[in-house]
């Protein structure tokens, strides 16, 4: 679970007796209340379903490939991935083209196909609004702001320039630091 319920979590450990041995079964928190709602979500008791918007969709999947990190730097292998259409189209959106994140589309005939393969992701996401829109959470009901953005999850490779995850990494923070307006970016490990 996220760290933000973290406090949700201690809350719901705190409605049992302190004499409660470890592992009982904790009471219900009261009706109606944010702790009730987060400890029907724990429970799996509450099903949360979210819409895409249509602009948010991923469109097709283009096959890509890229040199893995998990490989040594002097290897020329290059395994497929794969990006989607949306996330292709906005690279520039983050100062981004595909040398500096590493892949090569459309992919070569060459890439090899590795099961259980999943390649290192930059999630850059743009923020578009100054004000924020009063929403709901699902899971909690509790109301926050929330400005209007988009976010594209991009396939990220070895790079001469860069060829440790790290120097690829600080790489792809600077570009999206210099595109511009209300930017920033996270990442997914490669798994190998």
């Amino acid at each position: 679970m996220s760290k933000k319920f973290k406090s949700l979590r201690r809350a719901l450990r705190s409605l049992r007796s302190p004499t409660a041995a470890e592992g009982s079964v904790t009471p219900d928190a009261p009706s109606g209340t944010i702790l009730r709602e987060y400890q029907l979500y724990a429970a799996d008791k509450k099903t949360i379903t979210y819409t895409r918007e249509a602009s948010s969709l991923p469109g097709n999947e283009k096959a890509i490939s890229l040199k893995p990190f998990a490989l040594l730097p002097a290897t020329t292998t290059e395994l497929e991935a794969t990006i989607s259409s949306r996330s292709l189209a906005n690279l520039n959106l983050f100062g981004l083209s595909k040398d500096k994140l590493g892949f090569t589309e459309p992919r070569p005939t060459t890439a090899l196909e590795s099961t259980g393969f999943k390649p290192a992701k930059a999630i850059c996401r743009n923020v578009t609004g100054t004000t924020g829109v009063p929403t709901s959470s699902k899971i909690t009901g509790e109301k926050y702001s929330k400005k209007p953005n988009s976010s594209y999850t991009f396939p990220v490779g070895r790079t001469t320039a860069n060829a440790s995850w790290h120097e690829q990494r600080a790489a792809i923070l600077a570009s999206v630091a210099g595109a511009g307006g209300n930017k920033s970016v996270s990442f997914k490990v490669e798994v190998y």
